[in-house]
């Protein structure tokens, strides 16, 4: 019967569809100083997904304070020369919050759909990102503060999530060798959790 029941949690992860990794290492990219991760997803999105990704903003001594976040298309990404569907900025630079999406252009320009003065501060936050048929409705430690309709492409291409200068080491942590697994609660909906060193994706909601 142990050796049962070893077997049978061993399946768990697959039975209820839970993959757990570590969050890849930040290296430098647009802005060296700025460490950059590509996170590609096992599948593209769908409706009625949720990424959560709970961080702080990292360094922000060069070239200055600020942190990003991309829906992009694809899996093989180049940044200003791909597709990205959601683009959130929070720029302490210039006390701004900006969201939008950006479609490959000489300027390298992001259309702004929304402004805001600035949403973050030094603390660790939540941000929360449904996807919906129409867009995604943006939530900040719960809060909702936007939704982004889709302007060319939508989720349905988007496999792979940019983080720019978020800092995820933090003192909470999850061990994926240890992690508990939780029950599908879904009917199809993933829940993306980036955060606590890890990438974690779930059908359904972990309560």
């Amino acid at each position: 019967m142990n050796f049962l029941a070893v077997l049978l949690l061993g399946l768990l992860p697959a039975v209820y569809g839970y993959q757990c990794e570590p969050v890849p290492p930040g290296k430098p990219g647009v802005y060296p100083a700025l460490l950059e991760r590509y996170i590609v997803m096992p599948q593209t999105l769908r409706v009625g997904d949720t990424v959560i990704i709970n961080g702080k903003v990292g360094n922000g001594s060069v070239p200055f304070k600020r942190f990003t976040i991309d829906f992009f298309v694809g899996k093989n990404v180049s940044y200003y020369n791909t597709v990205s569907t959601m683009h959130l900025t929070g720029q302490y630079d210039l006390n701004q919050t900006f969201i939008g999406d950006y479609q490959p252009n000489p300027q390298h320009a992001f259309r702004r759909d929304k402004n805001f003065t600035l949403l973050f501060t030094d603390e660790p936050t939540s941000i929360k990102f449904k996807v919906e048929a129409d867009g995604y409705s943006i939530y900040k430690d719960n809060v909702f503060i936007h939704k982004l309709k889709y302007f060319k492409e939508n989720y349905s291409t988007v496999q792979t999530i940019y983080i720019q200068n978020l800092d995820f080491q933090t003192e909470c942590y999850i061990d994926c060798k240890e992690e508990k697994f939780c029950p599908c609660k879904g009917l199809g909906e993933r829940t993306i959790y980036i955060g606590y060193r890890v990438v974690r994706y779930i059908d359904g909601e972990c309560p």
